[in-house]
């Protein structure tokens, strides 16, 4: 299961740097409202990434039947 975890893990961080790699991209060739409505969508992205990974590293909690 720990190998599944890590393959995820791995694939949200190249989707991280990347989502980082187009917010300096995108200040540096955008007009400044393109930019800011750009922002808002890639620091959505890189926050669901770390939210995704620190879901899938959270322990197993039990069932409450």
């Amino acid at each position: 299961m720990n190998a599944v975890r890590l393959a995820i893990s791995i694939f949200i961080a190249v989707l991280i740097v990347i989502a980082t790699l187009g917010w300096k991209w995108t200040s540096a060739h955008q007009a400044p409202a393109q930019a800011t409505a750009s922002h808002v969508a890639l620091g959505m992205s890189i926050l669901a990434g770390v939210v995704g990974v620190i879901t899938i590293w959270r322990g197993d909690k039990p069932n409450r039947d």
